[in-house]
């Protein structure tokens, strides 16, 4: 239809389309500051024109337009952005969980400082060496007793904060588990609510951005993969998993993730030696109710047994059942091998897991450490290679009762023998076996073990005095010292000093902390560059919006002064022409 009546709805249409313009100009400046959003834009098309090809119009001008439509309202997304992004959470994520950890492992260590067990080990020697050279002094005596109290104070706080320190990261562990599985469910959610939208024609744009904030936040906690749909629908991954998190059809044949609160030996092991355990999860990692707790009986070596302590996490059903690799559902027990244990590829869950390993190797370093000081300084003081034969030894398990003190001596329970702190005069000073002799040759003995290389790196959680003194390097003299005359410890070729052992473990600690900071560092830039290459494509500027709306309400009243002209046209043709 042509005419002024076709004029009428050109520009009607001109009026309507300019004003959704402006609603989505509106939209865009309302959520300038909202996380997540992405700036949309109105497409704007011609609608279909008068003149179409046909046997009457053949021969006419031409086609006659009709006017504007808004064909689409689209959000601006650079998907491959998305990609990089993403990515590089994961990678930022696993260092940034590290960071946070070897920063405090660092602060417990407390080195260097006065009170620090590098400081305390060069104040027990020098007290040892002092009492050297005033033998007969029940002060001296004093002093070597309670500065090495001193140091086994210090070691037994750091293996106690270190040991807390582990549960914290379990759980943070845990709550990133309740974290992770609400990221899903929610993702799920709006992934059906996209599609849904998509099959009725329209563009489910602020869902859209909805997910894909929850997706980059995901990516932070783990790698992740996506697959692409039909109708805007995502499949989502884990990394090396080939389980699905978010799946856009059968949404409910999805995996989620409980975890596991405690491994527990059934029968008269250890934990940590092989054998049977309890092992405890909470489904989905909801603690708040025992409902959603449950157990399998899993027979562990001690490798899988520190796998899955330091892991704690499991691949569950939607429910939150444990699950084999194979996705069924376990019972009651379970074989370790076929266990869905979740080990990220990267992502803050990755830093977590892999900083508890860190924390159990400094645990053992310093339970060797321990023992390296417990067994040489108690040989010394005895002049016994072996434990049985040990009367009065100076440092000994504090939780053991029993007649060998040193059994199962770590860093968590060394201390002085409650008789020699209750009585200094009952340590060993000089050449004899019994106390109070008053050379001082035996305690210059002991204050050399300063200087002696000790074989301590070899030490383990079974090892005994005798395997020490009888292993490796580190002999045990069987005669006096011709000087001295008492039996003194040999300098292992491949040893270590004992100050130089801790300094070794501070050391390498410094070297993790740092490189997790230097990475750390490095990819916030590269996610910055990232984020600010997406905002200047996604990001909503004011100042572009501000000039769109001004173009679009000029528009819009040249729109509305055409209805005004063809008005007066009207007019005329239907009023003036009765005159």
């Amino acid at each position: 239809m042509s005419g002024l009546f076709g004029t009428f709805n050109v520009a009607t249409r001109g009026m309507s389309a300019q004003q959704k313009a402006l609603d989505v100009v509106s939209h865009n400046i309302a959520n300038a500051n909202t996380e997540g959003y992405s700036r949309q834009r109105a497409t704007m098309e011609t609608t279909r024109p008068f003149g179409m090809p046909s046997m009457n119009n053949a021969m006419g001008p031409g086609q006659l337009g009709t006017g504007v439509q808004i064909s689409s309202i689209t959000r601006i997304r650079d998907n491959f952005l998305d990609y990089q992004v993403r990515t590089e959470n994961g990678t930022s994520g696993l260092y940034q969980g590290r960071e946070k950890f070897l920063t405090e492992i660092e602060g417990i260590m407390n080195e260097p400082s006065d009170t620090g067990v590098s400081t305390l080990l060069g104040k027990v020697f020098d007290s040892w060496h002092e009492l050297s050279l005033h033998p007969e002094s029940s002060n001296s005596r004093t002093v070597v007793a309670q500065q090495s109290k001193a140091l086994t104070d210090e070691l037994n706080n750091t293996y106690n904060q270190l040991t807390k320190l582990k549960g914290n990261s379990q759980d943070v562990i845990k709550q990133n588990v309740v974290d992770v599985n609400s990221m899903l469910n929610q993702i799920n959610e709006l992934n059906q609510q996209v599609i849904s939208v998509k099959v009725g024609g329209n563009e489910p744009n602020d869902l859209m951005d909805k997910r894909d904030l929850l997706v980059d936040q995901l990516s932070v906690k783990f790698g992740i993969t996506i697959d692409k749909k039909s109708l805007g629908g995502e499949d989502i991954k884990a990394d090396g998993y080939d389980a699905s998190l978010v799946k856009s059809i059968n949404k409910d044949e999805v995996s989620r993730f409980s975890y596991v609160s405690s491994i527990k030996p059934t029968g008269t092991i250890k934990p940590g030696e092989t054998g049977d355990y309890e092992v405890t999860y909470y489904k989905n990692g909801d603690m708040t109710s025992e409902k959603n707790k449950a157990t399998l009986n899993i027979n562990l070596t001690p490798q899988q047994y520190k796998e899955l302590d330091q892991g704690r996490v499991l691949l569950a059903d939607k429910e939150g059942n444990a699950i084999d690799t194979a996705g069924v559902k376990l019972e009651s027990s379970a074989d370790f091998t076929n266990l869905a244990l979740f080990k990220p590829q990267k992502g803050e869950l990755k830093g977590y897991m892999s900083v508890q390993e860190d924390i159990d190797n400094y645990v053992d370093q310093l339970n060797s450490l321990a023992k390296g000081i417990a067994f040489s300084i108690n040989a010394v003081h005895s002049g016994k290679s072996g434990a049985a034969d040990d009367k009065l030894m100076f440092f000994v398990n504090k939780d053991n009762k029993t007649t060998d003190g040193e059994k199962d001596i770590n860093a968590g329970n060394i201390s002085i023998n409650e008789d020699i702190t209750g009585d200094p005069m009952k340590i060993n000073v000089g050449k004899g076996d019994t106390p109070g002799a008053t050379d001082g040759n035996r305690a210059l003995a002991i204050a050399s073990l300063r200087d002696i290389r000790l074989n301590i790196q070899s030490i383990n959680n079974t090892t005994t005095r005798e395997q020490f003194l009888t292993g490796g390097n580190n002999k045990f003299s069987s005669e006096p010292d011709p000087v001295l005359g008492v039996k003194t410890i040999s300098s292992s070729v491949n040893g270590m000093t004992v100050s130089g052992y801790f300094t070794d473990i501070v050391n390498r600690l410094a070297v993790q902390t740092q490189e997790a900071k230097r990475i750390v560092k490095n990819h916030e830039a590269l996610l910055s560059g990232l984020d600010e290459s997406r905002t200047s494509i996604s990001g909503v500027s004011l100042d572009e919006e501000m000039a769109n709306m001004i173009q679009f309400q000029h528009a819009y009243q040249a729109n509305a002064k055409i209805i005004s002209t063809v008005d007066e046209l009207l007019d005329v043709v239907i009023n003036g022409l009765k005159k």
